[in-house]
């Protein structure tokens, strides 16, 4: 039997739960710091042009396709005014886009509550998923519905990259930065999923509660000895 200050413990000291397991200190804030990485990468890939137009000599300017409109040297304009006629599957992606940033919000709000009651830990599990798929969605949907839709208004981008010579221009577009990030969080969203789930299981809990338990009364000795 050990002491702390003269009060017995039923358990030594390097016998209580540590290190980086379920339910831990150190996997919780693990967690935490990940769902939220997760919910900042999110926002990034939202805020980041999915699309590029790049205009050659004498030109040379690049028009920038964000989710929410278009910019061109500074000046942008949303996809909803009779100048832009690409509104249709921008705003639909941007949709996949904020609904995998909102799951990503319940996803941390259950951890949290998860913390205090493992029954929350379920949520992780089911936002952190649905998330991860949603925003899978988006590139994809991305990458087919904008060719079909450009080239039905009669425009000459019949695939998602290309180039494109006329009297004497170049046309080349593709991808941004937010359409390529986008995969790469789905990776990130899902491992911050598996740490999240893990860290709020009830595995740990269910291991010390079968555990014997010896009540401090029931030692025979006395704090004296």
């Amino acid at each position: 039997m050990q002491r702390d200050n003269g009060i017995p413990r039923a358990y030594p000291r390097h016998n209580l739960p540590r290190g980086f397991g379920p339910r831990t200190p150190a996997a919780l804030v693990a967690a935490l710091v990940f769902v939220t990485l997760t919910i900042s990468l999110v926002l990034v890939v939202a805020s980041l042009p999915w699309w590029d137009l790049h205009y050659g000599s004498p030109w040379n300017e690049t028009q920038r396709y964000y989710l929410g409109g278009m910019c061109v040297e500074g000046s942008c304009q949303d996809y909803y005014t009779d100048s832009i006629r690409h509104y249709t599957y921008f705003p639909q992606t941007y949709g996949l886009v904020l609904t995998a940033l909102a799951l990503s919000v319940f996803e941390l709000a259950f951890l949290i509550l998860a913390i205090f009651e493992r029954k929350f830990a379920v949520g992780i599990l089911v936002t952190g998923l649905l998330g991860s798929i949603t925003l899978m969605v988006a590139p994809i949907y991305f990458y087919f519905a904008l060719p079909v839709g450009l080239s039905s208004d009669g425009a000459f981008f019949t695939n998602f990259f290309g180039s494109y010579t006329e009297r004497g221009m170049t046309y080349t577009w593709g991808g941004g930065p937010g359409w390529f990030m986008a995969p790469f969080v789905v990776i990130v969203f899902l491992a911050a999923t598996v740490v999240a789930f893990f860290a709020a299981s009830d595995s740990a809990g269910e291991t010390r509660r079968s555990r014997p338990f010896r009540p401090l009364a029931a030692v025979s000795r006395s704090p004296r000895d």
